[in-house]
């Protein structure tokens, strides 16, 4: 199959270099006579003084044991020590690198350790390196050690060219390999290890193509890649760096191929501006989040992200596609969409995450189809198109009931039919349910017991949940609403979740006769454009407020009781919410009856900017007053 990002294929003008690189540099060894001159540097001689008498194309050989020179390249010819572990070539001044190469030169080291370079990094002009590559020379390194330097491992720079085969940089105090300008690197079978800035650092229009690369345990960044340079890995593995194993940002790109990328504190590949990141093959282990995006596009197919701390894919903007993958285990979602992100998600599993398996709180649908999801805290939650999951049963009946527990709801949910009706008889029934249909569920003495990290019950897109007689309890959310949803509520009782119910973008709400009490995070939250009618509702002993109004939402709250709740009162008003009031009784609240969130009344706060209207409301006993700010019962007095 092509590579390609949502739909575009993979530009080929990012490929030519790969096949020319590897061509030139495997051609590095110079032209020369059939027997082309060597030279050993003998004990107490001047490396530099031997190599500047050898003619090009010819090999000086660098016996065992400890050397200190700087050393400085212009011409074509090869360095060979005998081993890494027997040749050592450390830095003889601070400042310069140990091995300095320039102009045109064509330069193999061999069976090398560079060691100790002193005095750090100054500029792009002058680095404490290993090796110090620039102009348009080429370097191959084989079996090259480099540790220990003041500034990076390998530093080039400008048209540069370097192989790098069968090595290893570790321990340095800036990168292990550091790419600016139009340098060009390609690395085989090589380690970067514990270098303390981070592992690699591509500037500009810097390339670096890397197979069987392991880039493991280095501060900061594994790779670090911004402006417009370039990544590819294959076959690779990136674990335990300080901080994300792959960064991209600018209009810097990213190909990762057969990788294994695992065990970050923070995302394990991060992309922001206008990056462009592809993943094929490719698993994401035991990182925080699998992979962030905070602008520009990511694409993975035939992916595995397991275990991740939190979300397997999490975006704020830009745009994501996932095709074909496996989505499993978090303390999040499988896929969190927030603020302007874009996502499609296709023909995936996704299973095992505590809250949801697609979470959209974007403001754009996530999409997708064919996904199968299971052991979710639900499978969908918020702005999402409900064609993303596919369903555990055939729509097939218009009336089942249910004795008791023991089936698994979801399953029954699905297999009824658009207006279908579910009886629950007495008795605990664990939920976490999705419903994305017109769907009616009676409860007789039934109580749905969710799980805390997840809503009890989640109406997505085409969800119009009629809910009567039935107790919710133990979620995050009792009930969580989301775009293009609505629910009717009847003689229901929701106690003791994080938050009783909230509802996000469009959603609808009508709640009659219900009781929603006992939660730490407030009764009933309204937010963006949700709207509201609760008549004869007890709100009552929930933490922060009762109701909270917030965004463009609207309310029209009648006949109905606030009492005994949080330090934030009865009815908490911010944003452009539109309320009307009436008849309606705030009692016993430990803050106001009603009351603004801003700095005047409650803490800091946006202020409410919306209206407020109604009559034949009352006030008794609320511990800080009626209202913040006392102009509001103007607004109230018929």
């Amino acid at each position: 199959m092509a590579m390609r990002l949502l739909g575009a294929r993979l530009p080929l003008q990012a490929l030519p270099w790969l096949l020319g690189l590897v061509l030139a540099l495997s051609g590095c060894q110079p032209s020369a006579p059939p027997n082309p001159g060597v030279r050993r540097v003998l004990p107490g001689q001047s490396i530099q003084a031997v190599l500047d008498q050898a003619h090009p194309g010819e090999t000086v050989l660098l016996p065992r044991g400890t050397w200190a020179e700087n050393l400085r390249i212009e011409k074509s010819l090869t360095l060979r020590g005998e081993g890494p572990e027997a040749t050592v070539l450390s830095a003889a001044q601070p400042g310069p690198p140990v091995i300095w190469v320039g102009g045109e030169a064509e330069v193999r080291l061999e069976g090398l350790t560079l060691r100790a370079g002193r005095g750090g990094y100054v500029s792009p002009l002058l680095s404490s390196a290993g090796v110090f590559a620039q102009d348009k020379a080429r370097v191959v390194l084989q079996g090259v050690k480099i540790q220990a330097h003041a500034a990076s491992g390998v530093f080039a720079r400008d048209e540069a060219q370097l192989l790098l085969v069968d090595g290893e940089i570790s321990g340095n105090a800036r990168y292990g390999l550091e790419l600016i300008g139009r340098a060009r690197v390609v690395a085989q079978s090589t380690r970067i290890v514990q270098n303390k800035t981070g592992g690699v650092w591509l500037a500009e229009e810097a390339r670096l193509e890397g197979e069987a690369l392991e880039v493991r345990e280095n501060g900061g960044m594994g790779l670090w890649v911004r402006d417009s340079a370039y990544l590819k890995l294959f076959a690779s593995r990136l674990e335990a760096n300080a901080k994300s194993a792959v960064y991209v940002q600018d209009e810097a790109q990213a190909l990762l191929l057969g990788t294994h990328v695992a065990q970050h504190e923070e995302s394990a590949v991060y992309g922001t501006d206008q990056a462009r990141i592809w993943a094929y093959g490719s698993s994401f282990e035991g990182n925080w989040n699998g992979l962030e995006l905070a602008g520009g596009q990511l694409y993975l197919e035939r992916c595995f992200v397991r275990a991740s701390r939190w979300d397997a894919i999490r975006a704020q903007r830009g745009t994501l596609e996932v095709w074909a993958s496996l989505l499993e285990g978090g303390r999040g979602a499988g896929l969190s969409l927030t603020g302007t992100a874009r996502a499609q998600i296709r023909d995936s599993e996704i299973q095992g995450f505590a809250v949801a398996g697609v979470s959209g709180f974007s403001l754009h649908p996530a999409q997708g189809e064919g996904n199968r999801m299971s052991r979710n805290g639900v499978d969908l939650l918020g702005n999402v198109d409900p064609r993303l999951r596919l369903p555990l049963a055939p729509a097939e009946w218009a009336h089942v009931r249910l004795a008791g527990p023991g089936e698994d709801l979801q399953r029954v949910v699905d297999s009824l039919l658009p207006g279908g009706v579910l009886e629950l008889g007495p008795g605990l029934y664990p939920a976490g349910i999705t419903v994305a249909k017109p769907l009616e569920i009676r409860g007789e003495g039934a109580a749905l017991v969710g799980k805390a990290e997840a809503p009890v019950l989640s109406v997505v897109s085409g969800g119009d949940l009629r809910l009567w007689g039935v107790e919710v309890t133990g979620g995050s959310e009792g009930l969580a609403l989301g775009a293009g949803s609505r629910a009717e509520l009847w003689g229901c009782v929701f106690r003791e979740n994080g938050a009783g119910i909230k509802a996000w973008q469009d959603a609808e709400l009508r709640a009659f006769r219900t009781h929603v009490s006992n939660h730490s995070q407030g009764g009933i939250w309204l937010w963006d454009q949700a709207r509201a009618h609760l008549e004869e509702v007890k709100v009552e002993a929930n933490e922060l407020c009762g109701i909270g109004a917030a965004g463009r939402s609207r309310l029209f709250l009648v006949r109905s009781t606030l009492s005994e709740n949080g330090w934030q009162g009865g009815l908490l008003l911010r944003d452009q919410a539109q309320v009307e009031l009436k008849e309606n009784r705030f009692v016993n609240n430990r803050g106001y009856g009603i009351a603004v969130q801003s700095r005047a009344c409650l803490g800091s706060g946006p202020g409410f900017f919306g209206t407020l209207s109604g009559q034949g409301n009352t006030f008794e006993g609320n511990y800080k007053g009626p209202a913040c700010p006392e102009t509001l019962l103007l607004n109230l007095s018929g």
